[in-house]
C-alpha cells in the first residue's frame, strides 16, 4: 500500500469491522470463566473440563481475530509511515487526525481485556487453593496409611507397613 492510494476511511472501517466482533468475543468469555469459577468452588470436574474447553474455543477465536486485527494494524501503520512498534490504535488515530472513532473502540477493549484478566486471576487462585486443599489431604491420607499407630514385629523392630484398616476406623 503506498501513502498514495491509502483509503484511511476505508482502512479504518476494516479494522474495526476485527474490532467489534474481538469485543464481542471477549464478552462471550466473562460468563465462561464465571461458570469455570463455580466449578471450582463446587469441586466440579465434570463441568470444569466442559467450561474449560469452552473458554480455549473463545481464547483460539480471540487469538486468530487478534492476529488479523494487527496484521490490518501493520498494514495501515506502513501506509501512514509509522514505526513498527507504533501500530497501536492510539497511534493509528493521532496518525490519521484523531477523529477515526478508534479510541472509543481502544477503550472497550481495554476494559474488556482488563476484565477477563481479573477473572482469570480469580480462578486461578481458586485452583491454587483447591490445589493446595486437596494435596493436604492427599498428604494427610497417605500419612495415615502408611501406619500411624504403633505396632512392633516379633523382633522388637517398629513396623512402618500401611494400615489397611485406617479409612474403616474413621467412618
Amino acid at each position: 500500500m503506498s501513502s498514495s492510494s491509502f483509503d484511511a476511511v476505508a482502512e479504518t472501517q476494516r479494522l474495526i469491522t476485527l474490532l467489534e466482533p474481538l469485543i464481542g468475543l471477549f464478552e462471550r468469555l466473562m460468563p465462561l470463566l464465571e461458570r469455570e469459577r463455580i466449578a471450582l468452588k463446587a469441586r466440579n470436574p465434570e463441568e470444569l473440563e466442559l467450561a474449560a474447553r469452552h473458554v480455549e474455543e473463545v481464547l483460539m477465536e480471540i487469538r486468530r481475530l487478534d492476529l488479523s486485527r494487527q496484521a490490518q494494524s501493520q498494514r495501515m501503520g506502513q501506509a501512514l509511515g509509522l514505526a513498527n512498534d507504533a501500530t497501536n490504535l492510539k497511534e493509528l488515530d493521532k496518525a490519521m487526525g484523531g477523529n477515526t472513532g478508534l479510541l472509543a473502540y481502544r477503550q472497550r477493549l481495554r476494559d474488556r481485556i482488563e476484565q477477563a484478566d481479573r477473572s482469570n486471576r480469580e480462578n486461578q487462585a481458586i485452583f491454587k487453593g483447591v490445589l493446595v486443599a486437596t494435596e493436604t489431604m492427599l498428604r494427610a491420607l497417605k500419612g495415615s496409611a502408611q501406619g500411624q499407630s504403633t505396632a512392633y514385629d516379633r523382633r522388637g523392630f517398629r513396623q512402618s507397613g500401611p494400615s489397611y484398616h485406617f479409612l474403616s476406623k474413621q467412618f
